[in-house]
């Protein structure tokens, strides 16, 4: 159905849509927690325990769920049901409304929000690396290469990402950062490589280096042929940090520390410190990728959400280069459309 004709469907049924939205919600929280009880799926949705049962007797008669014992779960031939419904109801989604609008503002490539708060809620961070991976398997061509930063989000990304390309090559964009070896940039393109049936390498050096070491590995065949692949990457996968966690996973000296505190440091990006007007207040040496790389990539996809990291992600977009896409959740998207600067 034509985006038209779903707009057309909304003026003239909007109640049909409304409905629509709702089992849609309903049966995606199913998919995500079944077997899930009636009490539980209604504080989940914010729909009345009332409504939900008449709702989900309805969608039993239909054989779109089951209802056992240990509580309803989607019946198997529609376990894909969800993904079909999302994308015929996307054109009107008030989220693609405002990712829409939020492109046009801050004048990058590509901007989408998905429902909910990473930081509330597990499903909504998982979704945006589902959004990520299938943003990414549009774009990929075989032999592509990937740098790739660390995060719990990226470390998501293997499970949606599938062997589509050949010869892909996922590359650390960082170093190692003081956290779990999941989240490890070197881990997650060990696990991008595996899921796609491509390639990947490994960096073996901390994300923080002084000056003299920096300098010594830089002379290091493995080290070199890093730095080279980041360089001629052709996409950039990363996330946005906030200043001062970023900080701390690095275990930043505490006279550092405090020269982010007295310049008011909000975002941190490869190794670059930013304050809210976007302006450099301190730069730490490091191997991976450079922030003056990423104008030359084909695409560069900035992925990150939730309340915590909504000043940073504000911050970040006012020095994104304009090949960026960003795919972040509604606690962001709706503080950057009421913060937006005229």
């Amino acid at each position: 159905m034509k985006y038209e004709h779903l707009q057309l469907l909304n003026r003239v049924a909007p109640d049909l849509i409304t409905q629509l939205n709702r089992r849609y919600l309903m049966l995606k929280e199913i998919e995500a927690h079944a077997p899930i009880g009636r009490r539980a799926l209604s504080e989940k949705t914010g729909v009345t325990e009332r409504l939900i049962r008449k709702e989900i007797d309805y969608l039993q008669s239909i054989d779109l769920v089951k209802i056992e014992q240990k509580g309803i779960t989607l019946t198997h031939e529609n376990s894909h049901l969800t993904e079909q419904l999302e994308a015929f109801l996307a054109p009107l989604s008030e989220n693609e409304t405002l990712g829409r609008q939020l492109r046009s503002i801050y004048n990058i490539a590509g901007f989408y929000v998905i429902a909910g708060d990473a930081d509330a809620n597990q499903s909504t961070k998982d979704g945006l690396a589902k959004v990520t991976a299938d943003l990414l398997s549009r774009v990929l061509t075989d032999g592509a290469i990937v740098s790739v930063t660390g995060g719990s989000t990226m470390a998501s990304l293997s499970d949606y990402l599938k062997p589509e390309m050949k010869d892909l090559l996922f590359v650390p964009a960082r170093g190692g950062l003081g956290e779990s070896n999941h989240f490890q940039a070197n881990s997650i393109a060990s696990a991008l490589g595996e899921a796609t049936g491509g390639m990947h390498r490994l960096l073996h050096a901390p994300d923080y280096l002084s000056e003299s070491t920096l300098e010594s590995l830089m002379h290091e065949p493995d080290v070199k042929e890093i730095i080279q692949l980041n360089q001629q990457s052709d996409f950039v996968i990363h996330g946005i940090g906030e200043a001062f966690t970023m900080a701390s996973r690095r275990h930043t000296p505490e006279d550092e520390v405090e020269i982010l505190k007295r310049n008011k440091a909000v975002t941190e990006a490869f190794g670059f410190y930013f304050d809210e007007h976007g302006n450099v207040v301190h730069r730490i040496k490091t191997v991976g990728i450079q922030i003056e790389d990423l104008a030359q990539k084909k695409q560069v996809f900035a992925v990150a959400g939730g309340t915590s990291k909504r000043e940073a992600i504000e911050t970040y977009l006012k020095i994104a280069p304009k090949n960026t896409v960003l795919i972040t959740d509604e606690a962001v998207g709706e503080y950057l459309m009421k913060n937006r600067r005229p």
